[in-house]
Formats: structure tokens, C-alpha cells, sequence
């Protein structure tokens, strides 16, 4: 199974995260969000669903999220989980994912 899901459309690319996460998805992960960072539209990921990830994928989503505030894209956070809100605020990433 896919760590992400993202469909492109003419308003948005929507970026929907799966519900467990782990060092053995980092690399699929990291390539196919990197495929967002060339889109040109608002980017909406979707985790909701995030019910475990590892050290690993928050590097990866750490750097996903400085790539596309780099590329100046508008990059919002749907319904994170509490999960994914835990280990933001323990690793003191809340400034680079801008949560809010």
C-alpha cells in the first residue's frame, strides 16, 4: 500500500496521508512528495488518518514542508491527527509545519 495518496486537480493537490507510517515507507514517501513540490496549485494534505509514524517520515514530512514553503506554495494542514500533532510539538517542528 501507498504512504500517500495525491490527486492533482485545476484548484488543488490533495495530499492524504496514510493511518501508519514507517521507516519502510520513508523513501516512497519522500519520492512521491516530492512530486508535489512541482505542482503550482494550493497543496491540502489530509492526515487525519495518521495513527503512527517514526522519526523517519517526520524527516521527511520536515523537509517536505521547508521544500514547499521554499517554493512559496500554499501548503495547509487538514485535520491532523493527534498523533501527528504529538510529534510536531516533542520534536519542536511547530514553525516549520505550520499547524494552525
Amino acid at each position: 500500500m501507498d504512504p500517500v495518496h495525491i490527486e492533482h486537480t485545476a484548484e488543488t493537490t490533495q495530499v492524504a496521508l496514510e493511518a501508519a507510517l514507517g521507516i519502510a515507507d520513508a523513501r516512497s514517501l519522500h519520492e512521491k512528495l516530492g512530486t508535489v513540490l512541482a505542482a503550482t496549485t494550493p497543496v491540502i494534505v489530509d492526515a487525519s488518518r495518521v495513527e503512527r509514524l517514526d522519526a523517519a517520515v517526520m524527516q521527511v514530512l520536515t523537509v517536505f514542508c521547508r521544500a514547499a514553503r521554499a517554493r512559496r506554495l500554499t501548503l495547509t494542514w487538514h485535520s491532523p491527527s493527534p498523533v501527528l500533532q504529538q510529534a510536531v510539538r516533542l520534536l519542536g517542528v511547530e514553525s516549520i509545519f505550520e499547524m494552525t
